[in-house]
């Protein structure tokens, strides 16, 4: 389910047609004969490798989280989609060689990486690097590979592909004879260069200049950590400031330098209203997630974004409802915090899944915006609950969101945020219920 957005449908169109173009841009080289003796197979198996290369380079600029292109599609639909070409990638990469040695066996003897040509040599590697890129992203957790040592991988991998296979082009010679065949080479070297300066320097200068320091570190009883951040400079964000939507998320670097290249995604806890201070709450489980709470006042800490189609502005309506679970409860207590600076008396109702009552994040807080928005109802749905319990258990399925959802439930606006099974059971039983898919936004954990 992706999130319902602003995006106007030309420049939806346009910057689609612009993707399509510049990756089919180098099927021209492969559709000339430039050498008597190449004929269809040769010229398919170029054409794969081609294109294969072209969008790999594309990669660099889905995941650069350009501005343009993320608030038409939305980062998380760009990153969705990243993940999903790169299977494409595979196939027409490897198609490029395995074409060529079923349609003469002699090129097998390519593969002897200790005798064949140079220009082999480093085919053979972008291939191999490929695979192993594509193996360290499937199963990065099976192969316990930290999250922020594989996008430090991920990165290097992917550079590492495109600049051994432009090697492998410029060897075998057939398509940078001509001028214009050089131009178009060059144009997308360009390209490739201009966007690594891009994502690698000016973008970590600004960060630099525009960054935050800790506040404060708080915990809760679920145990997770709430972190306050507030502007170094606030004339270095210009005069209009810092500004986020409630619902949205940024990425987060702590201490060290702007250029590190691992930054992690959360969501925003706090009032939109009040973006000179924001608040992110996170729940520690391995890596960066559990060292939150060590900040001390005063820490560095720098900022990308925001980011995020799942917000109230973009989707208006009479009332609205949250479905959450765990730590996905986050956009929601921004939301809601949102709400009650402004006033805004619309109806909503907060559906919040956890596994004990002590694993609640944000349960104070959902207490003091109970007693702030009168209008709001919370249903906590407890998986495991202790004797005690008196509220709802089990799980965020059909039949208890048909036993708490209000009579108005099919104009509602409805927001979710959780793990990817809940996500897919909870959308499920909104569409057998009969909502709308437009009326619901969604964002998942597995974005990254």
């Amino acid at each position: 389910m992706t999130p319902q957005t602003d995006r106007v449908p030309w420049r939806t169109v346009g910057w689609t047609v612009v993707y399509a173009l510049i990756a089919l841009a180098p099927l021209i080289l492969s559709l000339i004969q430039l050498d008597p003796g190449r004929g269809f197979w040769v010229n398919l198996s170029v054409a794969a490798g081609f294109v294969g290369l072209a969008l790999m380079g594309l990669q660099f600029a889905l995941a650069a989280h350009t501005v343009r292109t993320a608030r038409v599609f939305g980062l998380d639909l760009l990153l969705r989609f990243h993940r999903q070409v790169t299977w494409l990638i595979a196939v027409l990469i490897f198609a490029h060689p395995i074409i060529l040695f079923v349609w003469d066996a002699r090129f097998l003897s390519l593969l002897d990486v200790a005798q064949a040509p140079l220009r082999a040599r480093f085919a053979v590697i972008s291939v191999t690097l490929l695979g192993l890129l594509i193996a360290t992203s499937i199963w990065r957790r099976r192969l316990r590979i930290r999250y922020a040592v594989w996008q430090v991988m991920h990165s290097v991998l992917a550079a590492l592909i495109v600049i051994t296979a432009l090697v492998h082009v410029l060897l075998i010679g057939y398509y940078v004879r001509e001028p214009w065949e050089q131009a178009l080479w060059i144009a997308y070297s360009l390209a490739f260069v201009a966007i690594g300066m891009w994502v690698r320097v000016i973008r970590p200068i600004i960060r630099w200049r525009r960054r935050w320091r800790v506040v404060s570190v708080d915990g809760d009883g679920a145990g997770s950590s709430t972190i306050e951040l507030e502007q170094v400079d606030p004339a270095a964000f210009g005069a209009r400031g810092f500004a986020f939507q409630a619902g949205q998320y940024a990425w987060i670097h702590t201490g060290g330098s702007p250029f590190a290249m691992t930054y992690h995604p959360f969501s925003f806890s706090s009032s939109a209203q009040h973006p000179e201070r924001v608040r992110f709450t996170i729940k520690p489980e391995r890596g960066f997630t559990a060292t939150v709470s060590e900040l001390d006042p005063g820490a560095v800490v720098y900022l990308d974004g925001p980011w995020g189609h799942m917000t109230m502005e973009r989707h208006e309506s009479h009332g609205f409802v949250f479905l959450a679970a765990g730590v996905g409860v986050t956009p929601m207590l921004s939301m809601l915090e949102t709400l009650a600076d402004r006033g805004d008396d619309r109806p909503c109702l907060l559906v919040l899944g956890n596994r004990s009552e002590d694993h609640i994040i944000g349960h104070g807080q959902i207490r003091r915006l109970q007693e702030r928005l009168p209008h709001l109802r919370v249903v906590h749905v407890i998986s495991r609950p202790g004797e005690d319990w008196e509220g709802e258990t089990g799980h965020i399925r059909t039949e208890l969101l048909d036993r708490v959802l209000p009579e108005d439930r099919t104009s509602r606006q409805y927001f979710l945020c959780a793990s990817e099974p809940v996500m897919d059971a909870a959308t499920a039983a909104l569409a057998e219920l009969g909502v709308p898919e437009a009326r619901v936004s969604a964002e998942r954990f597995a974005m990254v």
